[in-house]
């Protein structure tokens, strides 16, 4: 269960320097095929954070081709995650723990953010066995190590306002955020797939799974996932699928979870903004956004791929890179 408290930082005087936080706020206009992250990844211990936001318009080989970029690396590290701005412009007030948040950024080339995110349910612990049915198997030996010690998932409503490059949206979208905290180090870290689709306030399915693709393009192991349908929260128990790729970008996809209900759904997925994204130096995290059909209703969400470098270079041949 996520407590209140764990919004904020959680590392003590005996964490390792190579213990990190993140933050990651998404938010969407899917009638224009936008789809932007704001991301802070902080190294407390050592003082440091990085700060990402960018912001996808297309499918493009090149991160530089998407719609807007602003990665800075090494910024000072806030002393508190409930209330603090970085030098980039970004600034992030938690105006109740794990419900609602305000998001704000003032960048460069007459680009600003202003998004508001209301909860739609309680954060789902990935390390909870009461809310998640694969963590009791997991625990001790799973997914990630000590990385992800620390990890919730919350699926809201996104309201408010994007002007980019002098053009403004609105926005008004549901999309899930995560947080993470533990030791990360920065080399030949697992793969994963990161994966969900919104279907307005009704239904979102969320997966986190495992990923060879240089052996399958099938969707690995169930590792954690929910179903959030008509305001109420389902773990998954089993997930499979496959997604058909372009070298390593995912382009469309066939997709099945079942929840403990026993309630299956059959969605399918095709890509219409997609970049190789890369906030945290060691990994390539191939960002899609997709659109997504369940019986006839269509959705939007982000399938994210998370690469390791190291295994993409150990496995160049099997591969072919974009």
């Amino acid at each position: 269960m996520i407590r209140p408290e764990e919004a904020d930082f959680q590392h003590s005087n005996t964490s390792p320097y190579d213990w990190c936080e993140t933050n990651f706020f998404p938010f969407a206009i899917p009638e224009a095929k936008i789809s932007g992250t704001l991301y802070t990844l902080t190294r407390p211990v050592l003082g440091v954070c990085m700060s990402d936001v960018t912001v996808l318009d297309r499918i493009a080989p090149n991160w530089e081709d998407q719609l807007y970029i602003d990665n800075q690396q090494h910024l000072p590290c806030p002393k508190s995650l409930l209330d603090y701005s970085l030098p980039n412009g970004l600034s992030v007030k938690v105006v109740e723990p794990l419900k609602l948040y305000k998001i704000d950024y003032v960048g460069i080339d007459d680009t600003e953010i202003h998004v508001e995110f209301r909860s739609l349910m309680e954060p789902f612990d990935m390390n909870d066995p009461n809310m998640d049915p694969m963590a009791a198997d997991r625990i001790g030996k799973g997914w990630g190590g000590a990385a992800f010690s620390g990890h919730y998932e919350i699926t809201g409503r996104i309201t408010g306002e994007a002007k980019l490059r002098g053009k403004v949206y609105k926005v008004d979208c549901v999309d899930t955020l995560d947080r993470s905290w533990g030791p990360r180090k920065e080399r030949d870290n697992g793969n994963a797939t990161w994966i969900h689709g919104s279907f307005g306030e009704r239904l979102t399915m969320h997966a986190f799974l495992a990923l060879d693709p240089a052996k399958t393009d099938d969707f690995g192991t169930l590792i954690s996932g929910y179903v959030l349908e008509d305001g109420k929260l389902y773990g998954l128990v089993s997930a499979r699928g496959t997604a058909e790729r372009q070298g390593i970008f995912p382009m469309s996809n066939v997709f099945e979870v079942t929840d403990t209900r026993g309630k299956t759904f059959h969605f399918t997925g095709a890509t219409i903004n997609a970049t190789p994204w890369a906030p945290f130096p060691s990994m390539i995290y191939v960002q899609a956004f997709q659109r997504w059909n369940y019986n006839g209703e269509i959705g939007y969400g982000v399938h994210q791929d998370v690469l390791s470098r190291s295994y993409l270079t150990r496995n160049r041949s099997a591969i072919a890179q974009i």
